[in-house]
Order: C-alpha cells, then sequence, then structure tokens
C-alpha cells in the first residue's frame, strides 16, 4: 500500500470516526465540543476511537506533506547507471564571471576546475570539456572555444577562424567528436555576422555558416543529424522569450516547435532524441517532442521564491538536471520527468548551466 493510500485510508477512519461520534451527542453539538472538551483533557471513551483516527490521519497526511515537499535537500543514492561527473558554474558577487566546477551525482567530490568562462559542456565520451576561453579576450583576442581536461587542466585553445570581425560563442560538441555548433555574432556592429556556425573540434578551423540571423546556443541531437536552437520570433513582449526550433546539421529544414514567447532558455535533447527539454518560465520545465507534438509541463513545485533555468538530462534520460536559484535551497537539482524524486544534488549560491556527463572511457 503506498504512502498516498495510508493517508486516504486514514481520512475516511477519520470521517467515520466523528460520524459516530456526533450521532452519540445532541444535535445541537458540534465538533467545536469535542475540541473544547479535549483540550480540557476529559477522557471519554467515546471519543477514543476519533481521537486515535485523528492522529493516524495526520501522521499520514505529514508524511504524505513530506513526500512530496519539494524542499528535501537530502541527497539519495544515485540511481543505476547515473555515473560520470556533472559540470556547473557558479556566478554572482564572489567569482564574477562564471566559474567552474565537477560533483558527483551523489553530491560527492566536488572539484574546483580553476577556470573562469562564459560556457562550458563535456564532450560527448565525457574525455575533455568545451569551453568559451573568456581569457583570451582580456588579452585582446577575439572570442573563440577552447578544450580543457574534465580537471580543468591544459587549456587548448580552438582559434583557428581568423576573422577579426566575428566572434564565436557557447555551443555544443557533435555526438562523434569531430564538430562543434555555436553561437556566431559580429563585433563592432557586424550584425550581419550573427548565426549559427559550426567549426572542426580539432583545432577550431573549418568555418561553416549554417544560419543567419541571432540565435542563442544550439544543440546537436543524439545522433548528430539535427540541431535545437532557441530564437526570439514574432512580436514577443517577454524580455527573453523566444521559441523552440530545429533543423538539420547543415542548416536546412528550419522548423519551428513551440508557439513564439514560450522558452527562456537554451533547449537539451534527451539521449534517445525523442523529447526536449526547455524552462518555460522561472518555475517552468517543459519537455516536446522534436515534431512540436506533446508539449508536457514537468509537474513539480519547488520551494517559495525559488526559480529554475538551464535543464539538461541524465545520461540514460531518466533525470532532468537544472539548476535553481532564489529561495532557502539554491543549488543543483534533479528531478524525473513525471515530477517525482526531486532532490538536491549540491548547494550552490548562484548556480549555472549544469551539463552530466558520461564517465571517460
Amino acid at each position: 500500500m503506498t504512502l498516498d493510500d495510508r493517508a486516504r485510508r486514514a481520512a475516511r477512519e477519520f470521517r467515520a470516526a466523528v460520524d459516530d461520534m456526533e450521532r452519540s451527542i445532541p444535535e445541537r453539538q458540534s465538533f467545536e465540543h469535542f475540541d473544547r472538551f479535549q483540550r480540557r483533557r476529559v477522557r471519554n471513551q467515546r471519543f477514543s476511537a476519533a481521537i486515535v483516527a485523528a492522529i493516524i490521519a495526520i501522521a499520514a497526511i505529514a508524511l504524505v506533506n513530506r513526500a512530496l515537499s519539494n524542499t528535501e535537500v537530502r541527497v539519495p543514492a544515485v540511481p543505476p547507471g547515473q555515473g560520470g561527473l556533472i559540470l556547473f558554474a557558479e556566478s554572482g558577487p564572489k567569482f564574477g564571471l562564471a566559474h567552474w566546477f565537477t560533483v558527483r551525482p551523489d553530491g560527492t567530490d566536488l572539484t574546483d576546475l580553476h577556470v573562469t568562462a562564459t560556457c562550458a559542456v563535456w564532450f560527448p565520451d565525457g574525455s575533455k570539456i568545451l569551453i568559451t576561453n573568456d581569457g583570451a579576450v582580456e588579452e585582446g583576442a577575439r572570442l573563440r572555444p577552447a578544450v580543457i581536461n574534465p580537471d580543468g587542466s591544459h587549456l587548448r585553445p580552438l582559434d583557428e577562424t581568423r576573422n577579426p570581425n566575428l566572434e564565436l560563442g557557447c555551443g555544443d560538441v557533435s555526438p562523434d567528436g569531430t564538430r562543434i555548433t555555436l553561437e556566431g555574432f559580429g563585433v563592432a556592429g557586424h550584425h550581419e555576422l550573427d548565426g549559427i556556425y559550426s567549426i572542426r573540434a580539432s583545432d577550431g578551423g573549418g568555418l561553416v555558416r549554417v544560419l543567419d540571423g541571432p540565435v542563442e546556443p544550439p544543440e546537436y541531437s543524439p545522433d548528430g543529424t539535427r540541431v535545437a536552437f532557441k530564437n526570439v520570433v514574432g512580436n514577443v513582449n517577454l524580455p527573453g522569450a523566444g521559441a523552440l526550433f530545429v533543423m538539420n546539421a547543415d542548416g536546412a529544414g528550419v522548423v519551428r516547435v513551440t508557439p513564439p514567447g514560450y522558452v527562456y532558455d537554451a533547449p537539451a535533447w534527451s539521449p534517445d532524441g525523442r523529447w526536449i527539454v526547455f524552462q518555460r518560465r522561472y518555475r517552468q520545465l517543459f519537455i516536446v517532442h522534436p515534431d512540436g507534438t506533446d508539449l508536457l509541463r514537468v509537474p513539480m513545485s519547488l520551494p517559495a521564491g525559488s526559480d529554475v533555468r538551464d535543464p539538461t538530462w541524465s545520461p540514460d534520460g531518466s533525470m532532468i538536471l537544472f539548476s535553481v536559484t532564489g529561495g532557502d535551497h539554491s543549488g543543483i537539482f534533479a528531478v524525473r520527468v513525471d515530477g517525482t524524486g526531486l532532490h538536491q544534488i549540491t548547494a550552490v549560491t548562484y548556480p549555472q548551466t549544469p551539463d552530466w556527463g558520461r564517465a571517460a572511457g
């Protein structure tokens, strides 16, 4: 019998006991009399069954509320197959530019990579991390990606693209590890260069522009044939709101998946390619099929005053990983697609863009 079943049965027993009690006293008396008698500690045998049932009901309801309360921060055991490391950033007054860490899915082995970058994501095999090389910009170079080891060491710039008017920002690595899709934007008013680009993962060369216009960071589908991205379209009055799009990796076949104004964050594909998760509003995560069908909200309730952002998936697709800001429980959280199993992995005051990578090798 589930906790919900026990709570419902206890509630029925409580109501039946109260009905019996009220039939045994004058009609003009009410449940308020029982409450008053109880406070005066009048031990009347007629009321004992109701008291016991009430205690059971209250205890069961408390257990249900605790189970459904999403303020729990205890970290459960990692489900089978949920290995690898979680990459995430902390920003805010302490760090300024995003400062990157890794942590195990059970919340242990928190490691400071001593790397600052706007964005960072795992290579599909977990052997390396793709970052934006913001440090080079401070030295006068244009923004380009770079690669680091999982421990933050051996930064290697991917800077073979030489266009001085183009900066290459956040993006994703193809499943076979050979190409990178990323956002590009022009400097000094060169907005005609805005768009989605593709480069070699080996050195940053082989630049190909696959889509024109300002967009947010794209992500490869698990089979590498398609790319998902957010773009602002239409007359949307909500700042930061856009629509989810999917296209072929070469830029052909662009399709809008959600209505305008539905998407606030860069989307993420499930490992089987059947779903895309995104943040709709600050407290809402949604999933949708790449063809736009079955647009569904992830049914979870978060602590008061908190917002959710940056959703992505566990390597086996059973959990959605995301950051929570505000309230009393800021940090990196995970939840099942059906809204159950919500738990905090690690506490972070200003969390940013987690990415759950596979174990290398």
